[in-house]
């Protein structure tokens, strides 16, 4: 079992049952296999193309799509045909048209029989080819191909194809036949191919062997077919017992065919030998390079052993660059996404801590260094920026640059080259004290460059298997949205600088939302749910100011909010710190129309009512402030009408976290919050899970009227204010608190249980039927 996928699924389960206060996880679904901790470095930086799919990820079997078989074959052919077959004929004709209708053409050519074909295919290149070139050896091998390929696949993939044995050999002596009596040693190799799979498929294995040796051995080639043929021997010594010998000739496919490399990695784990044991087989280093790079390839935990086993028998074998990337994510997924987390406070969660101490990092950087200094691999460069990254990721800073310096004067690829700017820039952000106005200017260039190594299709699906070419716009993406989620915003929000921090989440937000850690926000959701009034309000005049420098213009161009829902934004601002009279003001500007219900009615249930015949007429957000406005004046005279302290009260309660027009405080409501004693230390979070000020008015309500059924419905609900602010205690449950301790519920039952309000509400109200029963003698 993979144990990281195992407990990133586990948590990801968890997580959507405790914490549905989070923004992502709360949605369900399951991690990104691609996108699940904190990475800055491009693991697309192997110099030989191809082995994408081994690329690091703990949460599926491959990385990514593998190059297809079929754009292999059809390469192959294409230079068999000398360039002159399209590439879009050649696959219609090979993997579309029927035996028939390749019989048709084959007779024509030699019998002269009249051409019956539609026109499609009498138009395609590859059949004026052959009618032209009258090449019956090579059409032949097409029509006995389609006869293999009718005994070898299956129209259901769920399902095992149903194989008939005995057709099968038949085809495979017949293919040995047409082997002889083929001239062209391309075509014969093709005929050895199939000779070999139908005795394969067949499950007559050792036949297959005998038609290997017999006809693909004398064959010298390292065309696709050639490592086709190869994997069926290959195939046929593990099912004969010689499983190191299997396990050896799939490490040379796997080195030699990208489009069968998936397939020799997993067979190389079926055979189940050890590595030493296919070590031995090999004839040179490379070979042996190839095996330990496999072999470290199966480990999803820490592992520079593979690395440094694969450099000590070749030093410039391809498969390092990925085995050195591979360690990096690794050590990002357990080291570094728990560091920067804790360090910009963007998530404390227990999956999110580290598995690695620094050891480990500081173990591969020395590993790294070693490599580079030795300067025997392909590309030092490559090795000397790791390095650098390395010591970023322990703020050795000081090193980092020494190893970026010496990195500046050596050779590199434009990729290898673009990462150098991507640590340099992690670097010079990390050693500056403050992002003041020139760093903004200097910083905006490197923006800018990562904007155009965004991809230009921001839609696309790539859940599993993305396609090789998309790799890079996908990391940087997910390295744009990383540094402004983890470094740029977080530094603006330690300089005290809110404006600036919302802005750099819109640019997160623009360029890739999605986010891994539960308590993800928006940028939208931030501006309008936690900054403050005054920073909005800076917010909105710096989006209309005409002397923005190029900087602000930048990050402005991201934000998503319009100046009318800026606008609202402030009036809502207002509204949760009960400053009405500014938002009636703010919601005039902004040209609100927005529209609310059941903010003036007493609510007896929390989070509002669920029958929608109990709505009251909807009023829009600006008639609500100007009715609070209305009722603050009403309660300044000498003589006060008990109503209006009521319908004040339901006021301020329906928009609190409990109310049913709770987004005239904040546009999230997550299901699981409640009240916490830290909350009292925000005013606008005080009211909004506390209901102070609301219990206040009911109570007022309450005091100032002379009807018992009126002051029993004041009181209930400003006990319902009063349990919402409960203090937690150690020694009693919130159950037997809500029971126990609420202020007004012994006056209640002394004073008002005879009311018909009473009567009708113990039958709803558990806490306070509880209460009453507990009073009885």
């Amino acid at each position: 079992m993979n144990w990281k996928r195992f407990t990133v699924y586990s948590g990801s389960a968890l997580a959507m049952t405790l914490a549905g206060a989070a923004y992502v996880w709360s949605c369900g679904g399951e991690a990104d296999p691609y996108d699940y901790y904190t990475s800055m470095f491009n693991p697309n930086l192997a110099e030989k193309p191809g082995f994408e799919p081994f690329y690091y990820t703990a949460l599926t079997d491959y990385y990514s799509a593998e190059t297809p078989e079929q754009t292999l074959n059809l390469q192959e052919w294409g230079t068999f045909f000398n360039g002159k077959v399209s590439k879009d004929d050649l696959t219609e004709f090979i993997y579309t048209y029927s035996r028939p209708q390749m019989s048709t053409l084959y007779n024509h050519i030699e019998k002269n029989q009249p051409l019956q074909l539609p026109d499609s295919v009498q138009k395609n290149g590859l059949t004026k080819y052959f009618l032209e070139s009258k090449d019956r050896e090579t059409l032949g091998y097409f029509m006995y191909a389609k006869q293999c390929e009718a005994n070898s696949g299956s129209d259901n993939p769920w399902e095992e194809p149903k194989r008939d044995s005995a057709a099968m050999l038949r085809l495979a002596k017949n293919g040995m036949q047409l082997y002889r009596a083929a001239q062209n040693p391309q075509i014969r190799e093709r005929y050895a191919f199939q000779s070999v799979r139908m005795a394969h498929f067949a499950k007559n294995y050792s036949q297959a062997l005998q038609y290997y040796d017999s006809l693909a051995a004398p064959l010298k080639s390292e065309s696709l077919i050639h490592y086709r043929t190869l994997a069926l021997k290959a195939g046929a010594l593990m099912r004969t017992g010689k499983k190191a010998q299997s396990a050896y000739l799939f490490s040379q496919i796997f080195d030699k065919v990208p489009s069968q490399r998936r397939l020799a990695f997993l067979n190389m784990k079926w055979a189940g030998v050890y590595e030493n044991s296919v070590l031995q087989l090999c004839k040179t280093p490379y070979e042996r390079g190839t095996v330990t790079a496999i072999y470290a390839m199966r480990q999803t935990d820490y592992y520079p052993q593979g690395l440094e086993q694969t450099y000590a028998h070749d030093p410039k074998h391809p498969l390092l660059d990925v085995l050195l990337s591979r360690e990096i994510a690794k050590l990002e997924e357990n080291y570094l996404t728990a560091a920067l987390g804790k360090e910009s406070g963007m998530f404390q969660n227990y999956y999110e801590s580290s598995e690695y101490a620094p050891d480990k990092v500081e173990n591969l950087r020395d590993v790294v260094n070693r490599i580079a200094k030795e300067g025997k691999v392909k590309e030092t460069s490559l090795y000397h920026i790791s390095s650098a990254y390395l010591s970023y990721i322990m703020h050795d800073y000081k090193s980092a640059r020494a190893s970026l310096a010496t990195a500046q004067s050596l050779p590199a690829r434009p990729a290898v080259k673009d990462q150098f700017e991507v640590v340099k820039l992690l670097l010079t952000i990390a050693e500056q004290p403050r992002l003041d106005a020139p760093f903004e200017q200097a910083l905006l260039p490197s923006l800018r460059w990562l904007d155009t190594k965004l991809p230009k299709q921001t839609d696309r699906e790539y859940w599993y298997d993305p396609a090789p070419e998309s790799l890079d716009g996908d990391f940087y993406s997910r390295l744009y949205r990383n540094l402004m989620d983890f470094i740029i915003a977080p530094r603006y929000a330690k300089q005290g600088d809110p404006v600036r921090q919302a802005l750099a989440l819109s640019v997160r937000d623009r360029v890739k939302q999605y986010q891994y850690y539960w308590t993800f926000v928006s940028a939208k959701s931030y501006i309008t749910d936690s900054l403050s009034t005054n920073a909005m309000i800076s917010l909105y005049n710096g989006r209309k100011a005409r002397n923005q420098s190029p900087y602000e213009a930048y990050l402005y161009q991201s934000l998503k909010l319009s100046e009318k829902e800026l606008g609202e934004a402030i009036a809502i601002s207002y509204v949760r710190n009960h400053q009405f009279s500014d938002a009636v003001e703010w919601f005039k500007r902004s040209g609100s129309s927005r529209k609310t219900e059941l903010t003036l009615r007493p609510q007896l249930q929390d989070y509002g009512y669920t029958d929608p015949d109990s709505l009251a007429a909807p009023v829009t957000e600006l008639q609500f402030a100007e009715k609070m406005v209305s009722l603050e004046k009403e309660m300044k005279k000498s003589k006060v009408n008990p109503e209006t302290y009521f319908e004040y009260a339901n006021g301020l309660f329906s928009f609190s976290y409990y109310g049913a027009a709770y987004h005239l405080a904040a546009d999230y409501r997550p299901s699981t919050d409640w009240w916490q004693p830290e909350y009292d230390k925000t005013p606008w979070l005080k009211e909004y899970y506390g209901c102070y000020r609301a219990e206040e008015y009911y109570k007022k309500a309450a005091d100032a009227s002379n009807d018992p059924e009126f002051k029993a419905k004041a009181l209930f609900l400003a006990a319902r204010c009063a349990q919402k602010h409960l203090p937690y205690s150690e020694q009693l449950e919130w159950h037997m608190q809500a029971i126990r301790q609420n202020p007004y519920f012994p006056a209640l039952q002394a004073d008002y249980r005879n009311t018909r309000f009473y009567q009708d509400i113990i039958k709803e109200c558990g806490y306070l039927r509880d209460f009453a029963k507990a009073q009885k003698p």
